[in-house]
């Protein structure tokens, strides 16, 4: 992984020289009510010479399930899967297992669902029905924090297979099961801390291999590196750090990165999204958005920031962009927000350059609601000003 200033500009994301671009190739509508809710969270089943699936959370409970169409790069809709009586606080496929999704919620339950059905066909609770604020699963494990343990099934006999309790002060906010062994999990949660465990110990004193402080709470964090030997951490702070698995030490941070990207990118940047690894260019790239809908794409070194790319289009994104999925092979991002779009972008041709897609909801005249804060966007809006000034304002300028 190229951390040093002199990482090759000729180097283009997706091997595409400068001159060429991302375009518009689809924008879909998550609903057509009155009062359309946020899109949260995206997931997507892709794997090589099967049907692709996108799953998107919505804040008003519910799971969408789209087809994806690898040639045309467009998304329709199939399904909606309902069932959540609380927000939605993850969701995934189960790898191995393409048609089964997993998603955790506040009401306490830990759901997996057969798309083919579209109908739910296992549940787990936490003791007390208790809020699970994160989920992850692998082949034979389900994971889910609450506001300090973690919980974990055995998806093969449906029974409990551990719990790990109070390694976190405060919600656990993200899980995730190392892609090296099914095994070894992490956890991050609002305490700031990333933790490291081996499932394969016994010994409860054994199970937690390191804890790494990141010293603010933590919003998502992922692997990347040609080994997965590293962390990359988004704190809801709009920090950035980069952390060494073995040695459990921070390798860089980017305080308050919003500052630099905006100069980057000649237009405000307002909040960070996440990061993305490309195991073809060796590179990890943070992506980063604007109120207004624009989302820049940067090459995240050591010591240089890089702009990549910008996404915007005035048929795309009016809001905030929550999430995104970055489809390597197909050389295709997904994008959705708070304007309840989902948006397929792919490298500019002449041949599309008139065949974008759109599926337009009634028009309506949206109702003032309250704003509520990105990472916990149903509760009451009190933390928001702690995000950055620029936060709530509404910028309409596009990216350049």
């Amino acid at each position: 992984v190229e951390f040093d200033e002199s990482a090759k500009e000729e180097k283009k994301l997706f091997n595409i020289s400068s001159e060429k671009k991302f375009e518009l190739r689809n924008v879909q509508m998550n609903t057509f009510g009155k009062d359309p809710p946020y899109i949260l969270q995206l997931a997507t089943n892709y794997c090589k010479g099967m049907e692709t699936m996108i799953a998107s959370s919505s804040s008003d409970c519910t799971v969408k399930l789209h087809n994806f169409h690898t040639i045309l790069g467009s998304t329709s809709f199939l399904t909606e899967l309902k069932g959540h009586t609380k927000p939605i606080t993850s969701l995934g496929f189960v790898p191995s297992q393409p048609k089964l999704l997993y998603t955790t919620s506040q009401d306490g339950t830990f759901a997996f669902w057969d798309i083919t059905s579209a109908k739910h066909v296992a549940a787990y609770n936490a003791p007390g029905k208790k809020p699970l604020y994160s989920g992850t699963a692998c082949s034979k494990l389900g994971a889910a924090g609450t506001d300090e343990d973690i919980f974990i099934w055995n998806l093969v006999s449906g029974k409990s297979y551990m719990k790990l309790p109070e390694y976190h002060t405060e919600e656990v906010t993200k899980l995730r099961f190392h892609p090296s062994s099914n095994k070894i999990l992490f956890s991050s949660g609002g305490d700031g801390m990333i933790n490291h465990y081996d499932l394969s110990q016994t010994d409860e004193d054994e199970i937690l291999e390191a804890t790494i402080n990141t010293e603010a709470p933590v919003n998502d964090f992922g692997f990347f590196g040609s080994k997965n030997q590293y962390i990359h951490a988004i704190s809801t702070m709009e920090e950035v750090a980069i952390y060494d698995i073995e040695s459990a030490c921070e390798m860089f941070k980017f305080c308050d990165i919003r500052k630099q990207l905006t100069q980057g990118a000649q237009t405000p940047i307002n909040y960070l999204v996440n990061c993305h690894y490309s195991k073809d260019s060796d590179r990890l790239f943070l992506c980063s958005g604007s109120n207004s809908g624009g989302f820049l794409i940067t090459h995240l070194s050591k010591k240089n920031l890089q702009p990549v790319m910008g996404l915007y289009d005035t048929m795309g994104h009016s809001d905030v962009i929550r999430d995104f999925l970055w489809i390597d092979d197909l050389k295709v991002i997904i994008t959705a927000g708070e304007d309840s779009k989902i948006c397929a972008w792919g490298a500019e041709s002449k041949e599309n350059k008139s065949n974008i897609q759109q599926v337009k909801a009634p028009s309506f005249v949206k109702k003032p609601r309250m704003k509520a804060e990105r990472n916990n966007p149903y509760g009451k809006a009190t933390r928001r000003k702690n995000r950055g000034k620029n936060y709530n304002d509404r910028k309409s300028t596009p990216y350049k």
